[in-house]
């Protein structure tokens, strides 16, 4: 059968990447409606936001299986699990549901991103691999610009929970329709399913790789899981305000990815790494105190995930080749690592800003971040890349 053009394939996984980051994104900035739906606190909310960061603990165990079932089947496992919990959560909505749903969608993104990040790794060759990470990284910032004022309306409309109906129904449409498009290549090991911990000692470098992306992602989610309780009760905005919100750290977020995409394969990865990791300590430690006015606060989120998306989507690109024969393993180590950053961050962010403020939260994120450049500079380093097969001539 021929293989779909290389294109469609990219739009394809860009669109489930899409309904995925939005059923993971939703609850950040309708954190109060979500809680005033299900008459429970916000911290009881964002517990079960931790709760599901948890979820990523789990991805290295489909990490091995992508390289012995192929990329393919694992990816359409991710998403057809979304689809079916997000089913689950729309027919019988409840504190529970939300529950067992915000840990199985952690779930679904952790079996399906290190999988679609190894199929990248497989086809692209390393010198264009920055733009092909920030076509499907778009995603990210498409869930806050195009999913959160569409998950805001339904909410308006019909509720809480009316939006999981309309992700399940996406979900399942493009497991269908992935499954036809997405050529079933395997990965390094061909068959084989490599030792998870052997793959560990012989390649310290993952460890300093996890732990940069531990620290970045606890920084960033103490700070995320705060902003729209801080932004509405600071500035006193509504439920449509607090989704432009959204969409402006979308903004950010869309044009950090661009600027990855346009940078990385030129200026080269771990230089764009480095400069945008301390730009986004700096604004950490900056933003509790140039905040003073909602305008302030806006240019003071939007640059901030400007520049930390910056630095996320360079992170991929070099991330899959640092253990190019067992790509699906580093990457889904990588997403455990981020896992367990937002977990302890969603789980400390608000006790953090309730004990002190926004001010505290600023400073320790700042520290953090500071903490993993540090780290990447010292420890994480661009290994030789390799052709590999299946890759494509792009």
């Amino acid at each position: 059968m021929k293989e779909k053009p290389w294109n469609l394939q990219l739009i394809l996984i860009s669109i489930v990447r899409l309904i995925l980051t939005t059923g993971l994104r939703m609850a950040y900035p309708f954190l109060p409606e979500i809680a005033r739906g299900l008459n429970v606190s916000t911290e009881t909310v964002s517990r079960l936001i931790s709760f599901r960061a948890l979820a990523g603990f789990l991805s290295p165990l489909f990490g091995p299986l992508s390289e012995a079932l192929g990329r393919k089947a694992i990816m359409l496992l991710g998403i057809a699990l979304f689809s079916i919990i997000s089913l689950l959560v729309a027919l019988f909505p409840s504190i529970w549901t939300l529950g067992i749903a915000l840990f199985l969608i952690g779930l679904s993104k952790a079996i399906f991103d290190p999988a679609m990040q190894s199929y990248l790794g497989d086809r692209v060759p390393y010198r264009k691999r920055g733009w092909a990470v920030a076509v499907t990284e778009f995603s990210w910032s498409g869930s806050l610009l195009l999913g959160a004022p569409f998950v805001g309306f339904l909410i308006q409309l019909q509720g809480w929970s009316s939006p999981f109906l309309a992700l399940s129904v996406l979900g399942f449409a493009f497991t269908f329709i992935l499954g036809l498009a997405i050529p079933q290549i395997k990965g390094g090991t061909i068959g084989e399913t490599p030792k998870f911990a052997r793959v560990l000692k012989e390649n310290p470098v993952i460890f300093s790789a996890a732990v940069f992306a531990n620290l970045t992602l606890f920084a960033n989610e103490a700070i995320m899981i705060v902003y729209g309780v801080w932004m509405e009760s600071s500035f006193n905005l509504s439920i449509t305000g607090l989704g432009l919100t959204a969409g402006l750290i979308g903004g950010g977020e869309l044009l950090g990815e661009l600027t990855a995409g346009l940078a990385v394969d030129r200026f080269g990865k771990r230089r764009v790494i480095i400069i945008f990791s301390a730009l986004t300590a700096l604004i950490y430690l900056l933003i509790p105190f140039i905040s003073r006015s909602l305008w302030s606060a806006l240019l003071s989120l939007f640059l901030l995930f400007y520049s930390f998306e910056t630095t996320i989507v360079a992170v991929i690109p070099l991330f899959t080749e640092l253990v190019p024969q067992a790509r699906s393993v580093m990457m889904s180590v990588s997403v455990a690592s981020q896992s367990m950053g937002r977990a302890l961050g969603a789980l400390l962010g608000p006790s953090i800003y309730a004990w002190k403020g926004f001010g505290l939260s600023g400073i320790l994120a700042f520290i953090f971040m500071f903490l993993a450049l540090a780290i990447f500079a010292l420890k994480v380093k661009e290994s030789r890349p390799r052709p590999q097969a299946g890759e494509l001539r792009v």
